[in-house]
């Protein structure tokens, strides 16, 4: 019950930036700040570099962003792709947080350090340059927070850990759909020899040229280079609309790609009209009964390959548009198409649902978040 939590300093259950032994010049699992998600808890994939400095933690620790927007845009994760004893780095603008032995309880910090209660006055207490503006890392420190028994903060973690779960499940199920299809395309029409019907991607593909109005669009219909993913991991709500009055007009079986950086992978199957921004490249089938069979074409790594090695720019290089049409590919047969439709377009709508799901599983934890860690739902009664 509320009436019987206790006063404390955030300091007092968790220790911040806690003290860990990396050589220099070893090699180490690194969290850069661009591999984390929004309001995601999960790090989806880590790189291998020297270390050469940075925070260090391990399993369990939360990280948080400390500097502008980083922080608003919700890049807060609960590290987890480490081995037993193993110690990971990251970026110097992160915060370490790990919760004390005995004292608190690893998830009911992640979720502590990701509710109101932590992330507003960590917002407020940003000082610095404009554009560089970076948290008080002892404002939080000194942060007074009602904390609930050990018992009380297990079961509050674990009863928002289970939302978090069902959507990592959510997203480990999609990852192996797309690959299905990905396997189900390289079969099928990955290997092009002297007997197949073959042509390049401006045969079975255009650009959109429509327009939408941006008025008709919101922040899930959107789309650009900052909310897209890398390595093929999908979309997150755009953070912000842009001020023009119109933008491209994608339609549902749509596949998009953005065009800056193509190493990065960035690639979205449209299940809906939308609109996105003139850094993304909108690919429209010539025949809707070509959509699932454009996506996997355009989401193959030698796809990638191809655009990637005809991109223009060093610091920033775009992709040819040119260039890209000229992809060479098989153009199935009728059966062949048919076949591979029969497996790819139910894959896809599963993904689509499943990530309806995310939406709807994120938004009922992110209502139930603030009231659950301010004592306003009380979760003392339940057997979890």
């Amino acid at each position: 019950m509320k009436s019987e939590w206790t006063k404390k300093m955030l300091s007092d259950i968790a220790d911040f930036n806690p003290r860990e032994t990396i050589k220099k010049g070893a090699i180490a699992k690194k969290i850069p700040m661009d591999v984390l998600r929004p309001f995601y808890r999960d790090i989806p994939y880590y790189v291998e570099e020297c270390f050469s400095g940075g925070t260090k933690f391990r399993n369990g620790d939360t990280i948080m962003a400390r500097i502008t927007p980083c922080l608003e845009n919700g890049k807060t994760a609960q590290v987890s792709i480490l081995n037993d004893g193993e110690v990971g780095f990251g970026s110097t603008e992160y915060i370490v947080f790990r919760a004390k032995e005995g004292i608190a309880d690893k998830d009911y910090l992640y979720y502590l350090v990701c509710s109101p209660e932590v992330r507003e006055p960590a917002i407020k207490s940003m000082v610095g340059s404009s554009g560089r503006q970076r948290v008080q890392t002892d404002v939080v420190k000194n942060l007074e927070i009602d904390v609930p028994s050990l018992v009380e903060q297990e079961k509050i973690g674990s009863f928002l850990k289970a939302f978090d779960d069902k959507i990592a499940l959510n997203d480990r199920i999609n990852k192996n759909l797309a690959d299905l299809v990905q396997t189900l395309y390289k079969e099928q029409f990955g290997n092009i020899s002297s007997e197949d019907n073959t042509g390049i991607l401006s045969d079975v593909c255009s650009y959109s040229k429509d327009k939408i109005a941006l008025s008709k669009l919101n922040s899930s219909t959107y789309y650009s280079t900052e909310n897209m993913l890398p390595n093929k991991a999908g979309v997150t709500e755009a953070t912000s609309l842009p001020t023009m009055q119109q933008t491209t007009f994608c339609r549902e079986g749509d596949t998009l790609i953005s065009n800056i950086r193509p190493y990065f992978k960035k690639i979205l199957y449209c299940d809906k009209e939308c609109g996105c921004s003139s850094d993304v490249l909108c690919f429209t089938p010539t025949q809707s009964r070509y959509a699932a069979y454009l996506f996997s074409t355009l989401y193959a790594d030698n796809f990638f390959a191809f655009m990637i090695a005809g991109s223009k720019g060093t610091k920033m290089p775009r992709g040819d548009k040119q260039q890209i049409m000229t992809y060479p590919l098989v153009i199935p047969s009728d059966e062949e198409l048919e076949n591979f439709n029969a497996i790819a377009f139910p894959a896809l709508k599963q993904i689509h649902s499943n990530r309806t799901e995310i939406k709807k599983l994120s938004a009922l934890r992110d209502t139930l978040l603030p009231k659950l860690m301010s004592g306003e739902l009380d979760v003392s009664g339940i057997d979890l």
